[in-house]
């Protein structure tokens, strides 16, 4: 039990009002009729007020006995005891209050949160199962009974709930409904506690009606926290149904319409609050938003979803050889991301009822476990003898059992594995989308043969986000960088050694179209038709970092200057069988460390190499941390740091390895593309010897020459022509004293 303010040892203050309210007839008839003859009656405990309800039996519940969809219940049935148990009932300030803090914190009597487990207690009370043996259990009843004598105390005067940092809470009152709906549901349906049907009623109209009222600050436009809203008017839906009154939800598309116009960025995202986050807009809005379309049909919840599902697909990448996703975290605004595994078992299926959308966008079935997944999970679990583990306080969402019975099943592997296919990441070779956000914030998806990048730029909004280039992926080898947004470690950026962290800024965005920022500059809004190469400069607030990303065909370059010395921090993903590798010669073992002195470094993954290059000896060093992803900790953040004096530019390439054979190594690409007419290539040669190179680029549109290009650097070159651009071959001639090696490559242009 959690510590309560003491009154002293021989009395107890007077009964208020609340406390007699919370005190309802099944209480009374439990406790005995004589026994609120004094307050003092009310000062016993460990269930010599109101009885305790029994623990379950030895070796109980029998796992087969439950149907496979309602599996879920089981590590309720576990915490049901006690979780009846925690009722308060020796303090009449608190009589009713569940103490112990299984749901939300902080577990504090005015956190109205705690009780939206009342409908957890409920449903054991009125469901009849071979394994819930608290069916209309008289003990159960009494507890519940105090239980809503007390939430509905907490109940303000305009209709809403508080919790501990507002007394009209949004969030409480909305997920309450919900709640206080589905209890309800189920008094009525065994006609159990009629009186306290009649104040759930009025409790009901009372918080609809400050839910829907467009007057108060949580309609303000644009609407800051969308999945409160979407939670709340489920809750308004489904007190409309359980009390029968369709005119209580008279105005629910309404506010639906202005939920679509002014919840949702122009970008795909929901607001939580105003920006994206992950967690929120995916594992808590999508469910709730499907459980508000159930409940209305209304269209207008489908093309959210719709709109929502295309954003997802440039912020949550596929990891091959993974079960799931990796998400581009440093855009998320509210919870700690990384990763999503998707686990089968339904005690982690929050996002389960968001298949129901799955007719109308089948690409929501994508960050959940497949129907063959989640089949052969339910019947592991039935065929286990190992106990059924028990929810862990403070995290027994009383939602997810309300979700999973009635979520339909997913897709299957093989309709899953063409989704997967159809993204536009993976699908396209080559596009640049630029989504706006609401709050001045621009979100970069940049695609080219040789790698995906996001960014994100403009307004920071809060602490966990960070700014600028966050995700490097490719689509065979996976992510190569990944900015995270929870510790001062985790992100892609320049640190100054005056405490500059350029990720930690605002930045203000240009785009140029061409190799550097003195090209000409790109409207936002046209970065979709550019193909061949463009810059995007990044000023951080206050001028102290200028970095300008030149997007390649095969690789990126960032070029920093920040006025002094810093260090650029690359967080890499690591997976067990990658070899790691500096230009000295150093071999990092995944899961090591190194300082050295270098001019490059490398991450190899099988058949392909990820060559991070600056050009000039420099102390640099990888870490890995105690950050690992997915079942098994496969992937490791490891931090590349690489020191200079203030300027640095970094190229990184995508190289194919079977290119690297023959008697010069190195690689070459190319890519063409037309504008206005006049066609365009740029060729992109890498040494990779041991030797410098004299490195010869031929094209139908002209010959170059560039000499003396040390290990680890390249050439890079453009041409134009009235024709296409064809027949480009890169000719690769050692410069180191000795008996010249010279290797012929035939470059395939993408």
């Amino acid at each position: 039990m959690s510590q309560r303010q003491s009154f002293g040892p021989t009395a107890l203050p007077p009964l208020s009002r609340r406390g007699f309210l919370g005190i309802g007839a099944a209480t009374i008839a439990a406790l005995g009729a004589d026994s609120l003859a004094a307050p003092g009656a009310l000062a016993t405990s460990e269930g010599t007020v109101l009885p305790l309800v029994d623990a379950l039996p030895d070796g109980a519940p029998d796992r087969t006995a439950f149907a496979p969809n309602e599996q879920v219940f089981g590590q309720y049935l576990l915490i049901l005891a006690p979780l009846a148990n925690s009722v308060v009932d020796d303090d009449p300030e608190l009589f009713g209050w569940m103490e112990d803090g299984w749901w939300r914190t902080p577990n504090h009597p005015r956190n109205s949160r705690i009780m939206e487990h009342v409908s957890t207690l409920s449903w054991f009370l009125v469901n009849e199962r071979p394994w819930n043996p608290y069916y209309l259990d008289p003990n159960l009843e009494a507890r519940l009974d105090a239980a809503i004598g007390y939430y509905l105390g907490l109940q303000g005067p305009r209709g809403a709930w508080p919790v501990t940092y507002e007394e009209e809470s949004l969030a409480t009152t909305g997920f309450g409904l919900v709640s206080l709906g589905n209890l309800q549901r189920d008094l009525k349906s065994e006609s159990l506690l009629p009186d306290r049907q009649i104040e759930l009623e009025a409790s009901m109209r009372h918080a609809a009606q400050w839910l829907m009222d467009t007057s108060l600050s949580h309609w303000d436009t644009p609407l800051r926290v969308t999945n409160q809203l979407v939670g709340g008017l489920a809750g308004v839906g489904h007190a409309s149904v359980v009390i029968g009154d369709p005119q209580l939800a008279a105005d629910l598309d309404d506010r639906i319409a202005l939920l679509a116009a002014q919840g949702q960025a122009p970008a795909g995202y929901f607001h939580d609050p105003l920006i994206y986050d992950n967690g929120y807009n995916l594992d808590v809005m999508m469910p709730d938003l499907a459980d508000l379309h159930l409940l209305t049909g209304n269209p207008q919840l489908v093309d959210m979803a719709r709109r929502w599902a295309d954003f997802a697909q440039y912020v949550m990448l596929p990891e091959p050889g993974a079960p799931g996703w990796v998400n581009f975290a440093a855009a998320s605004a509210r919870n700690s991301t990384s990763t999503r595994t998707l686990y089968p078992d339904d005690s982690r299926d929050r996002y389960a009822l968001a298949r129901a959308f799955l007719p109308e966008v089948p690409n929501l079935g994508l960050y959940a476990s497949s129907r063959e997944d989640k089949a052969a999970s339910r019947a592991e679990w039935a065929a286990s003898t190992e106990p059924i583990p028990p929810l862990v306080k403070p995290n027994a969402s009383p939602r997810l059992y309300m979700h999973v019975p009635i979520a339909p099943e997913n897709l299957g592997r093989t309709e899953l594995e063409a989704l997967t296919a159809d993204l536009r990441p993976v699908a396209e070779e080559t596009f640049t989308e630029c989504r706006e956000g609401t709050v001045e914030q621009q979100l970069l998806f940049v695609r080219r043969p040789g790698y995906y990048l996001a960014s994100l730029l403009g307004r920071r909004f809060n602490d966990r986000i960070r700014s600028g280039t966050g995700l490097l992926w490719h689509p065979t080898a996976g992510t190569v960088v990944l900015s995270l947004n929870n510790v001062a470690d985790d992100h892609w950026t320049t640190m100054t050694a005056s405490g500059t962290d350029s990720a930690l800024t605002d930045l203000v965005a240009t785009f140029h179209d061409g190799v550097d920022a003195g090209a000409p500059q790109l409207d936002p809004a046209g970065l979709a038709e550019v193909l061949g190469p463009f810059t995007a400069r990044y000023v951080s607030a206050g001028g102290a970092v200028t970095t300008d990303v030149l997007h390649r065909h095969d690789g990126i370059v960032r070029t920093v200057a920040a006025g002094g010395a810093a260090t650029e921090v690359v967080p890499l993903l690591v997976q067990a069988g990658d070899v790691l590798e500096f230009s000295d010669g150093t071999v990092v073992e995944a899961g090591g460390a190194a300082d050295v002195t270098a001019s490059w470094f490398s991450l190899t993954r099988g058949d392909l190499r990820f060559l991070f290059s600056w050009g000039t000896e420099r102390a640099a060093g990888v870490e890995t941390t105690q950050r690992a992803y997915f079942p098994g900790g496969t992937h490791t953040h490891t931090l590349l740091r690489v020191a200079h004096e203030g300027d640095l530019a970094m190229a990184i390439t995508t190289i194919e390895v079977a290119q690297v054979a023959g008697p010069v190594a190195f690689s070459g690409t190319a890519q063409t593309w037309t504008t206005d007419g006049t066609h365009h290539a740029a060729v992109h040669a890498v040494n990779l010897d041991t030797a410098p190179v004299d490195l010869r680029i031929v094209t139908s549109a002209g010959t170059r020459l560039v000499r003396d290009v040390p290990p680890g650097a390249s050439a890079y070159e453009l041409f134009s022509a009235a024709r296409r651009v064809r027949a480009v071959s890169v000719i690769a001639t050692t410069r180191d004293g000795g008996p010249p090696r010279v290797h012929v490559h035939r470059v395939d242009s993408a």
